[in-house]
């Protein structure tokens, strides 16, 4: 079955049903009749569908190449779907410039694996820095950078990260992450000072009392 659209929607909508329980819907702006290829013989194809057999078999290709190597996930939020997907043609893409480029043929796999540590290994570097890593996952950033990542400290070794508090005796021994607003010193709960939020009607009425 044919149908045309009129000025200024000008285009060819086709449905062929191959076999039972299955068509196939195409939409064309580029074919303007009903022709039936007679290549196809019994099965009777229109022209529009053969055309499209014959010029857009890199999308199955492309698709091909989706499914096998694949970053996505089943979601019912269709953002993540695209972004998924673009990542996917992202991938496919940048292997083609890369060659282009390098003249280098290599497996889809190791590009992709060597493509995703180098976009990954600038936040992987910032996070070696951080000083209260563990050790096995300084050991993993170690094999992944292939190079020596920066030894833990002593303090590190023994579990004291934490400073302890500048205020409270050393025989109480009380380590805190806090740390004062002005002068920067490590401070516990105790020696905190409370944070009272007030209005500027407020504030003005006690600085006029």
């Amino acid at each position: 079955m044919f149908a045309w659209g009129i000025d200024p929607n000008k285009c060819l909508l086709t449905s062929y049903v191959p076999k039972k329980n299955k068509n196939v819907l195409m939409l064309s702006t580029f074919h303007e009749d009903d022709d039936i290829d007679p290549e196809s013989r019994e099965q009777m194809k229109p022209s529009v569908i053969t055309f499209y057999n014959l010029t857009k078999g890199a999308v199955d290709v492309v698709d091909r190449m989706k499914a096998e190597y694949s970053v996505t996930r089943v979601s019912n939020r269709w953002p993540l779907t695209i972004f998924c997907t673009l990542l996917n043609i992202a991938g496919i893409n940048s292997q083609i410039i890369y060659f282009s480029n390098t003249n280098n043929k290599i497996l889809r796999r190791l590009y992709l694996t060597d493509l995703a540590k180098q976009l990954s290994k600038p936040h992987i570097i910032r996070r070696s820095k951080v000083t209260s890593l563990s050790i096995p996952l300084r050991q993993k950033i170690k094999n992944i950078l292939r190079h020596e990542a920066s030894a833990p400290t002593t303090a590190e070794q023994q579990g004291e990260v934490k400073p302890r508090c500048f205020f409270c005796p050393k025989r109480i021994n009380r380590f805190t992450k806090y740390c004062c607003d002005t002068c920067t010193k490590p401070i516990c709960k105790e020696h905190t000072a409370k944070t009272v939020l007030t209005c500027t009607d407020c504030f003005n009425r006690d600085e006029d009392s």
